[in-house]
């Protein structure tokens, strides 16, 4: 076998840390081992993996294809020994769960809250990005739950609920009486994320259909970012619910939904194929299911069957 664990592991280890005295510390090695190691493993591959540069280290292209491979290697590791020593009663390991930006602030901190208080042991770690990144994540194994938009998701996903759109401007932009189609909003001024994120993808599916021109004005990647453009009155933008009600309950943002007709997107519970969840991912997705259900019943979203039980 031309690689060994535990030169992966200290390679994966100096590449995420860009230094081999962090990584020496971290791993408790020192630095002349952890050089050797190196040397070692790049003389097996017959390439370069680290670049040296005046502080620290980078990895090369050839590092960072490696590294993306070990550092779905080494999880798989610790999701086989986590599942090994876990306990029914009191379930151990990581559990890594993506969420898509834009839903993450309302959906994490309860989920974080929940699991902390019940499990304590399962070491949650949440990330947010946008659909494609997290279907990647997913594809990848770096994720082992990811909500993210049922148009780039697998089909054996898990439909979760819809979510209603929201023509967003500044304070004072929508009175709560008004009423913008779908239609006329394609046409107002837009900031919107790139071509690569869902509500971009489908605004410009609804504007095909109607023969119209979407009006973009800027392109910003980052919701609080739009938020902060949408505030100093540089543009309008069009969000989910569960996005904006922060700010529309405080005032700091108007938003409405779209309507004639709504518009809405779905999102779903995508997990990796053909890989058996650890009893603490199981336990962590049915914390997820109970949450979605609880913020759809205050409003954010409409639950889809089948998480109209949180015990599936």
């Amino acid at each position: 076998m031309t690689l060994d664990l535990l030169k992966l592991r200290y390679f994966a280890k100096i590449a995420e840390l860009g230094s081999f005295t962090r990584a020496s510390n971290e791993l408790g090695v020192a630095q002349p081992a952890l050089s050797s190691h190196m040397r070692a493993l790049e003389e097996k591959l017959d390439v370069q993996l680290l670049k040296r540069m005046p502080r620290g280290v980078v990895a090369t292209e050839a590092g960072q294809t490696l590294l993306s491979h070990a550092q779905a290697i080494l999880r798989a590791l610790e999701q086989a020994e986590a599942a090994t020593k876990e306990r029914a009663e009191y379930p151990t390991g990581d559990v890594s769960l993506g969420i898509l930006s834009s839903i993450c602030p309302t959906l994490s901190i309860p989920v974080i809250e929940e699991c902390s208080q019940r499990f304590p042991k399962i070491r949650l770690t949440i990330s947010e990005g946008d659909s494609q990144t997290l279907r990647a994540a997913v594809d990848t194994r770096v994720h082992d739950l990811a909500v993210t938009l049922d148009s780039v998701a697998k089909q054996t996903s898990l439909p979760l609920f819809e979510e209603t759109l929201y023509i967003v401007g500044p304070s004072g932009q929508f009175t709560p009486d008004a009423e913008v189609t779908v239609e006329h909003a394609l046409g107002l001024p837009l900031i919107l994320p790139t071509r690569r994120h869902g509500i971009r993808i489908l605004l410009e599916r609804q504007a095909l259909m109607s023969g119209r021109e979407l009006n973009i004005v800027r392109e910003i990647e980052g919701v609080a970012s739009t938020k902060a453009a949408i505030r100093a009155g540089l543009g309008l933008t069009i969000l989910g619910r569960g996005a904006v009600h922060p700010e529309q309950e405080n005032g700091t943002l108007s938003a409405i939904a779209l309507t004639r007709p709504g518009l809405t997107r779905r999102l779903v519970l995508d997990m990796p194929a053909d890989h058996p969840p650890t009893r603490a991912v199981i336990e962590v997705q049915k914390i997820l299911l109970a949450v979605v259900i609880k913020l759809g019943a205050d409003g954010h979203w409409s639950c889809l069957s089948p998480t109209l039980s949180a015990s599936q």
